[in-house]
């Protein structure tokens, strides 16, 4: 501001000088009551920005539990880039994370993996938890902070929860009503407008309420989870000119096509290479989605700089010397993956077809380790064994237990380190891999949909499909009412990830997705996490409804809400990679074990 005022000054003496002298002098003579009052504003619109910065600062929110591909300490102090780690431990145990991630070979220095992919639903979640409370926020914002976790960690995290949540304001969204009764205040909303507020106590005196009928039927449930280059131009003798135009335009031509060519050649072939590789080799930090994207953008720009225009050139010039290196090493990495063959490839027509899938699935002793982290058996001589078709199996468990791991191995993302994975008596590896998972439908806990119109997202990869049987799946995830009602119904753009909806809303498109595909195995990996307990109901009764109007449809369920499987034929108990219980659920509770104690916690959280 000061050399601004002194270039004013003297600049405003030069046109004294040469134009109008008394014009000039009157702006001089009103300058310093410019800069106080510029001052003076420029101060307070400084302060009030810090001001909101603060605010800002103060406050920290827990949605969805996304974790950047670095390690746990890099992805906790993001919460605070000046944490120390004594504030990051404390953070982590307040979470109830700490003693989890101290079991793990390289503890706060594990990677997580693309998004997350190396951990748990769960353990995600209160690594999330921990960024969140490492900052210490005076105003913390849990946006169904809980949904993932287990009833036992559920029950400790919301202690922990419960004891960060004293001198500080805090806001929960909760569809399990169980963590929210200490509140002071709870407003209950329908169709954006709060219907109800008020404490626990007051809410639930109120005979015929809205929150009375919510709570009590969640109880009812638990009775019954470069650089820049210029160029200038040539000039010389007329026809010499022309002779070198024509020589210039043919020579440019010809390399800007041979090298775009190139290009385009190397990245479809790059590309048909990652897709044919299985799901560890993108595991590994240098295969992260953005060294890929990397790979497919940039890396064939530094190919093209080697061999297309600036090779034309190469006797004139030697400016592309400084990218030789870079060129070569891109080259050394196209080829390097172009020559590696793949664990699983996903390309493969190799394989025994799978012709009238029986519904016979058997885990054979299998023991199984992420190739990332090889120290740590996730599966541990894991048997289970599904003899026919139409069945309903569960398994529970704490978070990190090896659930969603069965799922992976089905649907063959990995393949099993030692025993062996049946389907239909045939060794899973020796199938055709599309023939293999083209018989199941997978509902995620994190459900993944693509920046399309709803239509699009329920009959992805499909082309062409009638319209009807869209809105027949839609109306089996109990979605249909609201995509009608939307006002472009079935052609809204959902966003980015889904942006645009709530997350029961994405997760029951989800459902509808699997659903239209009329798998012969439905596999539902917390497929209701996201949902309240009313439209988790619904499902459950729609997911129940449909495997009696398809009594040859296998469904392979992960719960940590016990109550949404007490109906399955079988319920299998997980603990660090052990199946440690296998029946059904009148018959493990009389044993009164491991699943026992799990439906008292989860009868003890409401």
């Amino acid at each position: 501001m000061i050399v601004e005022t002194i270039i004013n000054c003297i600049f405003g003496i030069g046109v004294a000088i040469f134009l109008d002298w008394k014009l000039s002098l009157i702006m001089l003579c009103l300058t310093p009551l410019i800069i106080v009052g510029s001052s003076i504003f420029s101060r307070f619109v400084a302060k009030e920005t810090i001001n909101q910065l603060k605010a800002y600062s103060k406050a920290d929110e827990t949605a969805q539990e996304y974790l950047f591909g670095t390690t746990i300490y890099d992805n906790i102090r993001y919460g605070k880039e000046d944490a120390s780690n004594i504030e990051i431990e404390k953070a982590a145990k307040q979470a109830n994370a700490h003693d989890f991630i101290m079991k793990l070979p390289n503890k706060y220095e594990t990677l997580v993996g693309e998004s997350g992919i190396q951990l748990s639903g769960g353990e995600k979640q209160r690594i999330a938890l921990a960024r969140a409370l490492v900052k210490q926020p005076a105003l913390l914002l849990l946006d169904e902070a809980t949904s993932a976790l287990d009833n036992a960690s559920e029950g400790i995290v919301q202690e922990a929860l419960d004891r960060a949540s004293i001198g500080r304001t805090t806001i929960v969204v909760s569809h399990r009503l169980s963590t929210i009764r200490n509140a002071h205040q709870i407003y209950v909303f329908d169709n954006g407008t709060v219907i109800e507020h008020g404490t626990h106590e007051k809410l639930m005196a109120n005979e015929g309420s809205a929150y009375q009928e919510l709570f009590q039927a969640q109880q009812r449930e638990h009775m019954e989870s470069g650089n820049y280059q210029s160029t200038s131009k040539i000039c010389d003798e007329k026809q010499t000119g022309v002779v070198t135009f024509v020589i210039r335009f043919v020579q440019f031509t010809a390399f800007a096509v041979s090298g775009s060519k190139l290009t385009e050649r190397i990245r479809i072939k790059t590309f048909e290479c990652l897709l044919r590789q299985e799901v560890a080799y993108f595991d590994r930090p240098e295969n992260n989605c953005g060294a890929v994207c990397t790979r497919l953008s940039s890396d064939g720009s530094a190919v093209q700089q080697f061999t297309g225009p600036r090779l034309g050139i190469f006797c004139e010039a030697l400016s592309m010397m400084e990218d030789l290196g870079t060129s070569l090493s891109a080259i050394h990495s196209f080829f390097e993956l172009f020559d590696r063959a793949p664990l699983i490839d996903n390309s493969s027509t190799t394989g025994q077809e799978l012709v009238d899938f029986r519904g016979q699935i058997d885990f054979d002793q299998v023991n199984f380790v992420y190739p990332t982290r090889s120290q740590v058996r996730v599966l541990n001589n894991f048997q289970l064994s599904i003899q026919s078709a139409g069945q309903r199996i569960a398994l529970v468990g704490v978070s990190g237990s090896g659930k969603s791991t069965v799922i992976q191995l089905l649907e063959r993302f990995y393949d099993v380190t030692n025993g062996t994975l049946f389907i239909d008596g045939i060794d899973i590896r020796q199938l055709n891999i599309h023939s293999v998972r083209s018989c199941f439908g997978l509902v995620s806990q994190e459900p993944i949909l693509f920046d399309l119109t709803i239509a699009d997202n329920i009959a992805y990869s499909k082309n062409d499909v009638p319209i009807i049987d869209i809105i027949e799946a839609a109306t089996k995830a109990n979605i249909h009412e609201f995509i009608k009602n939307l006002p472009e119904g079935y052609q809204t753009k959902v966003g980015r990830s889904g942006s645009q909806l709530s997350g029961g809303q994405k997760q029951r498109i989800a459902i509808a997705r699997a659903l239209f595909r009329r798998p012969k195995v439905l596999l539902l990996d917390e497929a209701t996490s996201a949902m309240d307990s009313h439209n988790e109901k619904i499902v459950q009764n729609v997911l129940e409804e449909i495997q009696t109007s398809n009594p040859d449809q296998t469904s392979l369920i992960i719960a940590h809400r016990l109550s949404t499987i007490r109906s399955c034929d079988l319920i299998g108990v997980l603990d660090k990679g052990y199946l440690i219980e296998c029946d059904t659920h009148s018959e493990l509770m009389r044993r009164r074990a491991a699943y026992y104690r799990m439906v008292s916690r989860d009868s003890e959280a409401l």
